[in-house]
């Protein structure tokens, strides 16, 4: 359903029983929406919690963006929808780029968060960038990582994602395990062009943002949560720099390697996910 969030309406999926514990889901992209994770995952971790799954504003079935967006806008949005919901606190669970967001929303609202898994999260563009990249390069003869030094930048986002597109259909290889090649996430296939065209919208406009390239590294060791990284062994997007200050900075950290998976747990090993994460926040 669509509920009204500050200056906009945010479609949130809720699962699960009002009275369980709750649970939101940071959607990553930037723009993915949170189609394909409910379709996975909703009735699996609602059995549990009571899950809310959004569409970040301007995504997907949101309404359109009609102006400027930041990360600080995505964060508002979120610590107004749990008033709104009348949530004292919930947990978090982050995939890829909603990692990061998951990051910083339990950084800025420690009151607010009781716990957060991480899957497969970018947290660092400029590294989470360079390891896509060097996945890709097998499949792109000739191309180079284009050269940077130094925290991230729009322009070196733009450069790295345009080689990125030239994997073209291949794109999703460097992403799933090798045991789920031919895995479909729904949101490709059943939202209209429209939703489709919102999400890219809204990727233009957040890249944008200053808050988007700002590192957030030195976060982790500011976790007052229990936090859980899962990693799956062929995905592209966690740099191995980002695992190890995650088992060295997080004050109660705890990390899990999930074998054969890549960048999509959630759906490639769906039961094995909802276990880690139900036992986790339990």
């Amino acid at each position: 359903m669509l509920t009204e969030v500050r200056d906009t309406r945010l479609y949130v999926d809720q699962r699960g029983r009002t009275d369980a514990p709750p649970l939101l889901f940071v959607h990553g992209g930037p723009g993915a929406g949170s189609y394909d994770f409910m379709a996975f995952q909703g009735d699996r971790l609602a059995h549990d919690f009571h899950l809310i799954g959004v569409d970040q504003r301007g995504v997907q079935r949101s309404d359109p963006l009609t102006g400027p967006v930041d990360e600080h806008d995505l964060i508002a949005d979120f610590e107004a929808l749990r008033e709104q919901l009348g949530i004292e606190q919930w947990s978090l669970l982050g995939h890829s780029y909603g990692g990061r967001l998951a990051l910083r929303y339990a950084v800025m609202h420690p009151d607010s968060i009781t716990r957060v898994v991480f899957e497969n999260p970018a947290w660092d563009m400029a590294l989470a960038t360079e390891t896509l990249v060097r996945a890709a390069l097998p499949l792109l003869p000739g191309a180079e990582l284009p050269p940077h030094t130094g925290p991230a930048t729009k322009q070196m986002w733009d450069e790295r994602i345009a080689l990125l597109s030239q994997l073209g259909d291949r794109r999703m290889e460097i992403y799933l395990g090798p045991d789920a090649q031919n895995l479909q996430l729904p949101a490709d296939t059943e939202l209209s062009d429209e939703y489709h065209e919102r999400s890219g919208h809204f990727s233009g406009e957040i890249t944008k943002s200053p808050s988007f390239v700002e590192p957030l590294l030195q976060y982790l060791a500011q976790l007052t949560q229990p936090a859980l990284l899962i990693k799956g062994e062929h995905d592209p997007a966690t740099s191995p720099r980002e695992i190890e200050l995650f088992r060295s900075d997080v004050p109660d950290g705890t990390y899990y390697y999930a074998t054969g998976a890549g960048h999509f747990l959630h759906a490639e090993q769906a039961d094995l996910f909802a276990r880690l994460v139900t036992e986790f926040l339990s």
